[in-house]
């Protein structure tokens, strides 16, 4: 089997490969458990000091700084390319006018239900920061009689440095990213849909070139909302799984059952376990590959998501989110499910045929994306703002799919630096790190668990990508 994972860097100006090269290190070089450690190295012959890679020139890469590494085979008899979708070339341009712009809509909202729980202790630091710079601006304009003292002076002048690196090197440079995408505001309309447009080329690229049997698409900060909208916006176009020239009997016991699994919890009947539909959403992914199914995406693995305040970034409240939802603007997982008045059933596909039964032929609707490929969470539990990561968090609530008094969470959402136990607290033995944002992949961070000299969140990524599956 040959298999691709795609890698999405976070906000700020990052630099080509640097993200690819350091994931790589993590989750194939490092990985002793990939391939025999007594097997020779492919290069010299002799022992080894981890498991090869090459990189090589790709013209699927729009840029001529990138490369795709592709590896030696693995003890499963797998092979993997690794990819980057380089965007922050496309993200140039941002000015303070776009920063203000956004930072007064997060600002100017009301703390009673448009500023979620989990946020609002950033929310009140960010209205200081705020006042704050108003004070020192009247400050600077208020008319004085004497001279200011010198210490005030110097204060001042330092204040004034501090701001004003706080501003480009933090807020322009890394902030100034989410400002410009997560917003449809005119001036950034053309960023989104060029990075958009960019991403979903490239996927569609890979799953058409036939070289794959399943792609990976991993995305880490701003890079997870890009990545979800990518993929949304590729399923699209892959939705119809089966062409009209297949056979009419074509049996989906397995889709059906995953639907069945869907419409129990909804009832309240049965809970999701999220082991069971991760396993169950596998198992429709290979049925429909089998019947003559082009998508290929089999998991979406996001790390540092801020996806987990999109009542708060992408939407304009909790309700609103909800509407986007419903209408399938932005999909769930579960998918969200429609009636057929023929079955008498609730689904996330619709017939290829009129009066069919539920476990014959069916095809997926356009937001039904997450009924075929799995979706895994890493996340940073934070504390007091500068422990853990506050831009990440559990995404299940956020893109569950709500019932009545419920939400099913079919996201496995797993708590690393540091791991959580079943309760949601700091598992013993384990602590919080101070600002865990970029060290999703790091090797030299987080706390061992079973596997000597492996941190647990290496492990946990390295269970979701799945590469020798």
């Amino acid at each position: 089997m040959k298999q691709a994972i795609l890698i999405l860097h976070g906000m700020g100006e990052q630099i080509p490969m640097q993200t690819l090269n350091s994931f790589v290190e993590s989750v194939w070089t490092a990985d002793d458990t990939l391939i025999d450690p007594e097997k020779p190295d492919p290069n010299t012959g002799g022992a080894r000091a981890g498991n090869v890679s090459w990189a090589k020139p790709d013209e699927r890469n729009s840029s001529s700084e990138l490369r795709r590494i592709t590896t030696e085979r693995d003890s499963a008899g797998n092979y993997t390319d690794f990819y980057e979708y380089y965007w922050a070339h496309l993200m140039q341009g941002t000015t303070w006018e776009h920063i203000q712009t956004w930072i007064k809509d997060l600002l100017l909202r009301d703390p009673r239900s448009r500023v979620p729980r989990r946020v609002f202790h950033a929310w009140v630091l960010l209205w200081i920061i705020a006042l704050v710079v108003v004070a020192m601006m009247l400050w600077g304009l208020w008319p004085t009689v004497e001279a200011p003292k010198p210490w005030f002076v110097w204060v001042s002048a330092l204040l004034g440095v501090v701001i004003s690196a706080f501003v480009s090197a933090v807020l322009i440079k890394r902030f100034g990213d989410v400002a410009r995408y997560v917003k449809a505001w005119p001036p950034n309309v053309a960023k989104r849909h060029v990075i958009r447009k960019t991403g979903v080329d490239l996927l569609d690229q890979l799953i058409m070139s036939g070289d794959y049997d399943r792609i990976v698409v991993v995305a880490h900060s701003l890079g997870t909302i890009i990545a979800y909208d990518i993929i949304t916006m590729l399923f699209a176009k892959y939705n119809k799984l089966l062409d009209d020239g297949k056979p009419r009997e074509m049996l989906q016991p397995e889709r059906h059952q995953l639907e069945e699994m869907v419409r129990l919890a909804m009832a309240g009947q049965e809970p999701l376990d999220i082991d069971t539909f991760q396993d169950q959403q596998s198992k429709a992914f290979a049925e429909a590959k089998e019947q003559g199914a082009r998508w290929i995406v089999s998991d979406f693995v996001t790390l540092g998501a801020p996806l987990t305040h999109a009542e708060f970034l992408i939407a304009e409240s909790k309700e609103d989110l909800r509407a986007r939802q419903e209408s399938r603007l932005l999909p769930t997982c579960p998918p969200v499910l429609e009636y057929d008045g023929t079955t008498k059933l609730s689904h996330f596909t619709y017939a290829a045929y009129k009066d069919r039964r539920p476990e014959e032929r069916r095809l997926p609707h356009h937001a039904a994306v997450f009924g075929y490929t799995r979706w895994t969470n890493l996340y940073s539990d934070d504390k007091a703002i500068l422990t853990g990561d506050l831009i990440s968090g559990p995404l299940g609530d956020a893109f569950g799919l709500e019932t009545t008094g419920n939400v099913l969470k079919g996201i496995r959402d797993i708590g690393v630096l540091p791991k959580l136990d079943e309760t949601g607290h700091v598992a013993e033995g384990h602590r919080r790190s101070f600002f865990s944002h970029n060290n999703y992949w790091a090797l030299d961070k987080g706390t061992e668990t079973v596997i000597p000299n492996v941190p647990h969140h290496i492990v946990e990524l390295r269970k979701a990508l799945r590469i020798l599956q």
